[in-house]
């Protein structure tokens, strides 16, 4: 990532590790207040933060959405998963776990789903607050707004993201459906924004869609510059596609340090696609650094193809959730009751690359 500095309201030195090592646990403060409990693999019981690090890992990617309770948000509903009691993953959650993260002294990515839910290809979901805007101007004037009062809550908390992503697998776009009637709190079944004002990635919206990132990159920008912006896509296996995009971005004046891409086999292939993915755009953009953002299966070999970069610009890798499983990999984790058992033979893999890589 460069080398380290300072800047902006924070004044705190830039994170950076030889090699990121990284897991996505926006769910745990969740889990931990419904009782979850941690062990290690030598049956010690141990925080989640403090387990991870005794296992190598030195940064977390945390999510955060705009109102999960507003309708049609996380934290909206009636039941199921989607009734919760407190709107996990707003920005007073956000700040608490990003003091939790740079306490544990570990690098901290935020990652800006700019919805009241889960944003990926399939939906991005304008926030229910943001839906009166009538023109791309307005849009990216809250966009910044809200982007900036976050960062500055984090900075102002001793909580300063060393990265920031600017939404959350839009390779598709950004800020694009609403709900339906029958949207439910994941965002399932939303529909294009009737009005028309989208950040859809296409040749005929892509102005749009830069003017939104930018917006982004302003706000986190004007609270302190020296956070690096990393942008995330999902379309690992179209290696054209993901150039496409790239350029898109780039030729309309979106400066951005990070590409991050998601790799799992269930959706972007085997680790073999994924390797000349990252070979050829280290080789087309010589600017950029890159990262896995997410990843489950293949740890080894998704570590390995981020390490093999050139030049030290494969910055690292983020494990999506581990302890959850589900279609696109399996969990770090046994669980029983509310207990969370680490898998010795999945956390000896990270042991031997903590080892191999210096960590």
């Amino acid at each position: 990532m460069g080398g380290s500095g300072t800047g902006g309201m924070g004044g705190m030195p830039v994170f950076e590790p030889s090699f990121i090592l990284g897991a996505d646990i926006s769910s745990v403060q969740e889990a931990v207040d419904e009782g979850a409990r941690y062990t290690d693999t030598d049956g010690s019981e141990k925080g989640m933060l403090e387990l991870l690090k005794n296992h190598g890992f030195n940064y977390v990617r945390v999510r955060t959405f705009v109102d999960p309770g507003a309708s049609y948000g996380y934290a909206f509903g009636t039941g199921g998963d989607c009734a919760k009691e407190e709107t996990y993953c707003d920005e007073d959650h956000t700040v608490e776990f990003g003091k939790q993260i740079k306490a544990a002294g570990m690098g901290f990515l935020l990652d800006f789903h700019y919805s009241d839910t889960w944003a990926d290809p399939g939906k991005q979901i304008i926030p229910e607050a943001w839906r009166s805007a009538r023109s791309i101007d307005e849009m990216t004037g809250l966009l910044k707004a809200y982007t900036r009062d976050v960062v500055g809550a984090l900075v102002s908390a001793g909580a300063r993201p060393d990265m920031v992503q600017i939404g959350n697998e839009i390779t598709p776009g950004m800020l694009i459906h609403v709900p339906s009637a029958s949207t439910d709190c994941w965002g399932n079944d939303s529909v294009v924004n009737p009005q028309g004002l989208t950040g859809r990635a296409t040749n005929q919206n892509w102005d749009n869609l830069a003017a939104l990132l930018k917006a982004g990159i302003d706000g986190v920008k004007e609270v302190d510059d020296s956070i690096k912006i990393m942008l995330h896509v999902e379309n690992t296996e179209d290696v054209d596609g993901v150039t496409w995009w790239v350029n898109s971005a780039k030729t309309r004046g979106v400066a951005f340090d990070v590409l991050g891409l998601s790799c799992y086999t269930a959706f972007q292939g085997e680790p073999e696609v994924w390797e000349n993915t990252f070979n050829t755009l280290a080789e087309t953009f010589p600017d950029l650094s890159f990262a896995i953002a997410e990843y489950n299966p293949e740890r080894t070999k998704a570590n390995q193809i981020m390490r093999d970069l050139p030049d030290g610009r494969g910055l690292g890798t983020f494990f999506w959730e581990p302890t959850q499983s589900g279609s696109w990999g399996s969990s770090l984790f046994t669980s029983q009751g509310g207990t969370y058992r680490a898998n010795s033979d999945a956390f000896a893999e990270f042991d031997a690359i903590k080892a191999s890589f210096g960590l």
